[in-house]
């Protein structure tokens, strides 16, 4: 007996060992060659990744088997990811191997890979296993309430500095068309109505203003007050969620504090872009579906009321919510079914706030006439990206019926293919039923024919979402706007900027702060080397994130943990067939999920 155990120590030895070897051998040759190509981006995460992957098989991870799935499972599991990684860096890189090198590539991380994610799994039963007998022997820590107001005030504080840095805002792009619509053109639901109108009357209560000596610059920065102030808000009230639900008192510091002096929070705190109040609403919501699923008798008075005007909101801060909310709420019908009362309560609540959602829309849309003929275009970004791709890649071999058909949708001209951004491939659309219906047949004819390119061609748009050393959301989005949170605009738009908020200038007193928030925010910077800080800002991060606290509600059997992954889970399928990758298009994942790990993994307690 002593024999086999020592034979099979052994033979786990020699595994372990050529595993780790073979990982080392193609990690070298990957150094080696993005060295030669001028490229050392991914020395930032890769390095870490490889040291936490060789720590792990140390640890002896590759043989674990008190895990969440089975060995079948976690290999194709473990797969699946060491090739997307591999196959991100063989787009980046174009040519930089042969196809059969990147699949011994694969085939050289796949044990490693196995390891890592036998140990993270490992870790997730355990602090599970751990949570379970403190709550069984009575010994679970006990519940506090946690003080809104102090976080509040600490986290509105942080936001302070960049508001004082970038007074009276930081103008994004986005907010050029806002403008426009305020002041020449017309409004329009392209962009959230109520954010449009929200920044609107901002800046008329700055022209009412008239002792300050300018409208505008006090109408932008009464907006960011107002902004600050509803993002904290949002923020100390999932502090004080997270305190209820028996989150670690020391995480929950953590979480505030990481909300008032995390340059992204307060960046984006100050930036006039529709997704901020969005993504902290949608943080909110993710607290609340949390409690919905692990409720069993009916909430407390009054909790519906605020459910559902968060609902409400959460709609109408951003168009294409309502269909990932559809989603939410068939799944959520299905968990609450089984608590008859609770089940009808929470049928009727979701009915109310939908219908309350389409009164209020209507009504403001008609309120202030506001035209609404941008969507057909907008649903249109992967179709477009994959025709486009074909046209730039096979336009030798596209037939007469195919330019004739491409002539009918975008004129002159053949559609522009950026492989990040879908905007410059859809842009010359007309939305009218004949051109959407030639353009459906001929995406439908192009991707018989070319299935790789439209493959490819999605790939390409999201790889952001599951590349974790991808860079295209940071340099190839938009020329002007390069960084990590796009908080510039063109400078030859400088003049129209200035006559859409006449006397508008960025002040120019705190300059080294504002040279620092540059130096984070900056595509090109050195935090990129930084593999924590890197890694936390990968917008591929936060869907693998999401993707492992699915994973173990399903292996930790907590399905009905679920229910408020289903919200973010559709919300990142719109974001895949959305334009392109963006951080603050990921924001509201960002936040969501980062709670959803709290209250899985920070020893929280059921109820």
């Amino acid at each position: 007996m002593e024999n086999i155990r020592k034979q099979g120590r052994t033979r786990e030895a020699v595994l372990t060992g050529a595993a780790a070897v073979l990982a080392v051998v193609c990690a070298g040759r990957i150094f080696l060659l993005l060295r030669g190509a001028g490229s050392v981006y991914t020395m930032g995460i890769f390095p870490m990744a490889l040291l936490f992957g060789l720590y792990c098989l140390w640890k002896g991870a590759l043989f674990l088997e008190e895990v969440l799935f089975s060995a079948a499972v976690r290999g194709i599991l473990a797969a699946g990811f060491a090739g997307l990684q591999v196959l991100g860096l063989f787009y980046s890189h174009p040519g930089i191997c042969s196809v059969p090198e990147a699949v011994l590539w694969v085939i050289g991380f796949t044990p490693l890979t196995f390891a890592g994610q036998n140990m993270l799994f490992f870790l997730a039963g355990q602090a599970n296993r751990d949570g379970m007998e403190k709550k069984t022997a009575g010994g679970t820590r006990a519940v506090g309430k946690g003080s809104f107001f102090g976080a509040f005030a600490l986290i509105f504080g942080g936001f302070c500095i960049p508001f004082a840095t970038y007074y009276p805002a930081i103008m994004a792009y986005d907010v050029i068309p806002q403008l426009d619509q305020i002041r020449v053109s017309g409004l329009t639901t392209h962009h959230p109505l109520i954010h449009t109108l929200m920044l609107k009357g901002c800046l008329r209560v700055g022209e009412l203003l008239a002792f300050l000596p300018n409208a505008d610059r006090a109408g932008l920065a009464l907006y960011s007050v107002l902004q600050m102030a509803v993002v904290a808000a949002c923020f100390a009230c999932v502090y004080c969620f997270l305190c209820r639900r028996g989150v670690s008192r020391w995480l929950g510091y953590a979480f505030v504090l990481c909300a008032a002096v995390f340059p992204t929070h307060g960046m984006l705190a100050v930036s006039i872009t529709k997704d901020t109040i969005y993504a902290a609403l949608t943080m909110v919501f993710t607290a609340f579906a949390w409690e919905l699923a692990v409720t069993e008798e009916s909430p407390e008075k009054g909790w519906f009321v605020r459910y559902g005007i968060l609902t409400v909101l959460l709609l109408l801060f951003r168009n294409n919510s309502v269909y990932a909310w559809i989603l939410y709420v068939l799944v959520a019908s299905f968990f609450t079914l089984r608590r008859k009362v609770f089940f009808r309560k929470a049928c009727a609540f979701h009915g109310a706030a939908f219908l309350l959602y389409l009164a209020l829309n209507t009504l403001m849309v008609q309120a202030v006439s506001a035209t609404s003929d941008t969507y057909a275009r907008e649903m249109l970004s992967v179709p477009a990206q994959q025709i486009a791709r074909v046209v730039q890649y096979h336009e030798e071999e596209l037939t007469q019926e195919d330019l004739d058909a491409l002539a009918a949708v975008w004129g002159e001209n053949l559609p522009e293919y950026v492989p990040a951004i879908a905007d410059r491939s859809k842009k010359d659309i007309a939305g009218d039923g004949e051109t959407l219906r030639i353009f459906a047949g001929e995406w439908v004819s192009l991707g018989l024919r070319y299935p790789g390119e439209y493959l490819r061609a999605f790939l390409l748009k999201n790889k952001g979402m599951w590349d974790l050393t991808d860079l295209t959301y940071l340099n190839d989005v938009y020329s002007y706007a390069k960084g990590y949170l796009q908080i510039t605009y063109p400078s030859d738009q400088q003049p129209y900027m200035e006559a859409l908020a006449p006397g508008y200038v960025r002040h120019q007193k705190l300059q080294p702060l504002q040279s620092l928030y540059r130096y984070f925010a900056a595509g090109d910077e050195l935090w990129r080397y930084c593999p924590p800080a890197a890694l936390v800002m990968q917008p591929a991060f936060t869907c693998y994130l999401l993707l492992f606290y699915c994973l173990c509600c399903i292996g930790l059997k907590k399905r009905t943990l679920l229910l408020p992954a289903v919200y973010l889970l559709a919300l990142a399928g719109t974001l895949l067939l959305g334009p392109c990758v963006l951080t603050r298009y990921m924001y509201p994942l960002m936040l969501s999920v980062t709670v959803l790990a709290l209250l899985l993994f920070g020893r929280g307690t059921e109820n």
